[in-house]
């Protein structure tokens, strides 16, 4: 194919013969000519501030930035929280009752004192190891937010482990039966172990403690339970039995005037159960307590 260019009359003909190969070399050198007019273009308007994806990057490094902020400072919060929640633990554990005392004859009796404190021992400490967030060298802004989610995510666990074993304790401190059965402190009128029966005047064993108190006092249960037997015994006159689950101890008052619960029923530590009486075989108005 020739193409043939014609100025006037007097300009000789220049022809041009179009080859394959010379549309071929036409057509790459108009795209290397748009490719290097693109390029120019783009670093002249990044140059200017012009370029649109310049500011979208921008854009979005300061949003990543923002998130890595709000992230940060949900770590810290969530750190602060964990170390409450541990320093609480660590009083529950502290504030956790004395296990009741194992008296001659398998009877259960609570201690009357405090058990003293072992002096110069440092108590241990334990637990899982968990990682701490480390920043990568890059601050790449994906790295960033992955190590710090991945902290948060550890923390949370540790924060819900430390929140069982707090309400476990709690609920251990709530059934263990370490209250007073009283209202007020009464006097011992005869204490657990071997002693002169009030009517046969021979040696017999008293497996709880018997607290003198006027009639009708209320009688209050110790801990957190429910109610396994509240009705009439032969020798105890009014009873009350509590079970305290997660403790495995039942705990019993004797000889009560008039009973307030029914068996089955569920009652909290101060709860009022019963009132003192003299019921049963007993010598006058007071209340057998019992841990069993």
């Amino acid at each position: 194919m020739q193409i043939l260019f014609v100025r006037d009359a007097q300009t000789p003909v220049r022809q041009i013969e179009l080859t394959p190969w010379r549309v071929f070399k036409w057509l790459c050198l108009l795209l290397a000519v748009l490719l290097v007019l693109n390029v120019l273009a783009g670093w002249l308007l990044e140059a200017f501030g012009l370029d649109d994806g310049a500011q979208k990057q921008a854009l979005s490094e300061a949003q990543y930035e923002h998130k890595l902020v709000e992230l940060e400072a949900q770590l810290a919060e969530m750190n602060a929280r964990l170390k409450g929640m541990d320093a609480t633990r660590q009083q529950l554990l502290q504030e956790q009752p004395a296990t009741p005392m194992m008296q001659p004859g398998g009877a259960m009796t609570a201690p009357s004192v405090p058990v003293p404190i072992t002096p110069n021992v440092q108590g241990g400490q334990g637990g899982p190891m968990l990682s701490q967030p480390v920043l990568p060298a890059d601050r790449s802004f994906t790295m960033r937010i992955h190590q710090l989610e991945l902290a948060t995510l550890n923390i949370k666990a540790h924060s819900d482990q430390i929140s069982d074993q707090m309400q476990t304790l709690q609920q251990f401190q709530l059934a263990s039966p370490t209250g007073y059965p009283l209202p007020y402190q009464a006097v011992v009128t005869s204490a657990p172990g071997f002693r002169v029966d009030p009517f046969t005047g021979r040696s017999s064993w008293h497996a709880g403690t018997d607290y003198g108190a006027y009639a009708g006092t209320p009688i209050l249960a110790t801990g957190d339970g429910y109610v396994i037997r509240a009705d009439w015994d032969d020798e105890f006159g009014n009873m009350v039995e509590i079970a305290h689950p997660g403790v495995n101890l039942v705990t019993r008052y004797a000889h009560a005037q008039d009973i307030y619960v029914k068996s089955g029923q569920r009652v909290s530590k101060g709860d009022a159960i019963a009132s003192v009486g003299s019921t049963g075989r007993s010598t006058g108005p007071h209340l057998h307590y019992e841990v069993r």
